[in-house]
């Protein structure tokens, strides 16, 4: 860890979370940012003035964290991942080597982005959702009663899974059966039955299927 003169403080991460902690020193010397004192954070990352590094979480070697992000309570940042401008990481959220997250996107609690894998500017993925680097990816919203976003991921290991709300990693066919449950021929069903169908049909999945076939069928070397 880089040195740190300054004295400790208490600080109210989010607004809310009381966590002993201290102003980090940048390699170049500089004051950056607030980090937990329970936080690890490897040596030579920079870490802006604007921005958090709640208690507990770690940051790995060569990291690049942005401008008035913020790294939630015992997230993980992978080595040499890029954490962009303005972006949230949930609290238990893990990503991985090389990822890249985007300008002010947003990743849930207990969400995992692979190592490799890119997420776009203001995107914003589902807590607990698990994206790896060639999955497809979709995300709306709000969506449904309690004006939930939706994250949809698409794998050649498990197809299509669905983060909404409460539901975590539920296949097409279970989201279907609970839209009829618990919203049947209302405007919310009807919402939900529209984003299935939308899905389903777009071509940038086609596309990744695709992609995926033309991969499996090339023949070995």
């Amino acid at each position: 860890m880089a040195e740190d003169s300054s004295k400790t403080f208490t600080h109210l991460f989010g607004g809310y979370h009381s966590a002993e902690a201290r102003h980090w020193v940048n390699p170049d010397g500089s004051e950056g940012g607030i980090v937990a004192t329970s936080a690890t954070v490897a040596d030579g990352v920079t870490i802006p003035a604007s921005a958090e590094v709640w208690p507990g979480a770690s940051i790995g070697d060569r990291a690049s964290i942005g401008y008035r992000a913020s790294i939630g309570d015992r997230a993980s940042i992978g080595h040499h991942a890029i954490i962009g401008d303005r972006a949230s990481i949930g609290h238990h959220a893990i990503i991985g080597y090389r990822a890249i997250i985007g300008y002010r996107a947003s990743i849930g609690d207990r969400a995992s982005i692979g190592h490799h894998a890119i997420i776009g500017d203001r995107a914003s993925i589902g807590d607990h959702a698990i994206i790896e680097a060639e999955d497809w990816m979709f995300v709306a919203g709000p969506q449904g009663s309690r004006n939930a976003w939706a994250t949809v991921v698409w794998s050649a290991e498990h197809g299509l899974r669905w983060w909404v709300g409460c539901q975590h990693g539920i296949d097409t066919a279970t989201l279907k059966s609970r839209v009829e449950d618990e919203h049947g021929a209302t405007d919310h069903g009807d919402d939900y039955r529209h984003l299935i169908a939308m899905v389903e049909s777009h071509p940038g999945l086609a596309r990744a299927k695709a992609a995926h076939a033309a991969k499996i069928a090339e023949p070995a070397r």
